[in-house]
């Protein structure tokens, strides 16, 4: 594979958030002011599985950065990707938040300097679940990651504090791509309806809205990993259908859902009618990243990284379809970036 230089380039590097702090040099440096804090971040254009990423950074006096990998573009990236910390440690004190660490995961294998106003050196490597990393070229991480994506972008966020890079260079080394992309190509061209509600999509974001109904996508699955950022608006009550059929008669299959009302019977995250969701947090107008995994009898769901619902009662396991529901008036949910990884 060949090693591709980045720039800070409108095709190359996308910024999330809503106050901007990135900007780049002549020379290609790349700096945050930390002036807008989270949940503002930097990631490429582009999302990758296995990877080979090297650069250099520079912080401030008691700054703390990060780099992100196999992150979704929203839905608190850090903590729902991967991240290396980047930071000037000074309290003395090893633990999952000092450089060199997988951010709340591992501390670092060795305890590197974590200094400022010096240029390091990172190396990285993730291929499958295995992520080897190497500070100024002193082994960090050398680890096996489960139960984090497989597949996203790679970033810096704002955390707040100023920070530098430079120097970055992403080598694809590809993976088994075993995701199913269910909103690329046609869109919902090929999807059926099931019901009502009103249903477009402009820039791979699907929207429903104003009624009654399920879209189905035409792929079937038994046992996957299902990804998807998430929007509701206005106390919408909809939900994703899971092991179904578009098919009037036959079973809808059964719903993971989405009703951003903590205190309700089934709120977000919850599997409708089987286990009651833990999400603690109102997220309405707010883009969360839910990650399904589906094997047999058993259902788990995360929001954001954090798992809120798991349960060993689905019904008996069969093949179905992929179904985004709308169950209310004057409401609205919105889907991107819905993927699905057979198993």
């Amino acid at each position: 594979m060949q090693l591709l230089p980045f720039l800070l380039l409108a095709a190359t590097w996308v910024h999330e958030g809503p106050r901007p702090t990135f900007t780049v040099s002549r020379a290609g440096e790349i700096t945050t002011s930390g002036a807008g804090h989270h949940p503002n971040w930097l990631h490429t254009g582009l999302e990758y599985e296995d990877f080979r990423l090297q650069f250099d950074y520079k912080l401030d006096q008691w700054a703390e950065a990060a780099v992100i990998f196999r992150a979704p573009r929203l839905g608190r990236p850090i903590h729902s990707g991967i991240a290396l910390q980047l930071a000037h440690d000074f309290h003395n004190e090893v633990t999952p938040h000092i450089t060199g660490a997988i951010v709340g995961l591992r501390p670092p294998l060795t305890r590197v300097a974590g200094d400022f106003g010096k240029w390091h050196h990172i190396d990285l490597v993730m291929r499958g679940d295995l992520l080897i990393a190497r500070l100024d070229d002193v082994e960090i991480q050398n680890a096996r990651i489960t139960d984090k994506p497989r597949r996203g972008f790679i970033g810096f966020p704002d955390l707040g504090y100023r920070y530098s890079v430079k120097n970055v260079s992403i080598e694809d080394l590809g993976g088994p791509s075993r995701f199913v992309a269910l909103l690329e190509g046609d869109g919902i061209r090929e999807w059926k309806l099931r019901g009502g509600g009103e249903w477009s999509i402009a820039d791979g974001v699907v929207k429903g809205s104003n009624g009654h109904g399920i879209l189905y996508a035409p792929q079937s699955f038994r046992n996957f990993e299902l990804t998807v950022l998430v929007r509701g608006h206005n106390r919408v009550n909809a939900g994703i259908f899971l092991r179904g059929s578009s098919q009037p008669g036959l079973p809808r299959g059964f719903e993971v859902q989405i009703y951003n009302v903590p205190d309700a019977v089934y709120p977000t995250g919850s599997v409708y009618n089987i286990e009651r969701s833990r999400i603690a947090a109102d997220y309405d107008d707010e883009w969360v990243f839910m990650e399904i995994l589906v094997r047999e009898t058993h259902c788990r769901v995360r929001i954001n990284g954090d798992v809120v619902a798991e349960t060993d009662k689905l019904p008996a396991p069969r093949p179905g379809q992929v179904g985004l529901q709308i169950h209310l008036e004057n409401a609205s949910v919105e889907f991107r970036d819905l993927r699905v990884r057979p198993m």
